[in-house]
């Protein structure tokens, strides 16, 4: 007989689904992937589960066409530049 086999009015033994250890169902609880596990294996679910992406905006605040090329022979003038 162990620690768990006792007689509890309205109670009765479970199996904790992670440690596979006997407790009465009033200390279990049940856990947020469905399993109804005692106190010990007992987790809080973690909040970067919840956790949303934010969308990027990828364009440019401030967009400028690039400038035609200015190709340069011979002397260069200095008013031109």
């Amino acid at each position: 007989m162990g620690s768990r086999d006792y007689l509890k009015l309205g109670d009765y033994n479970v199996i904790c689904d992670v440690c596979r250890f006997k407790y009465k169902a009033s200390e279990c609880k049940l856990r947020w992937d469905n399993l109804f596990v005692c106190p010990h294996c007992y987790e809080e679910r973690q909040p970067q589960d919840f956790v949303k992406g934010v969308k990027d905006d990828p364009r440019v605040p401030i967009a400028r066409p690039d400038p035609e090329p200015r190709f340069v022979t011979g002397e260069v003038d200095p008013d031109s530049l």
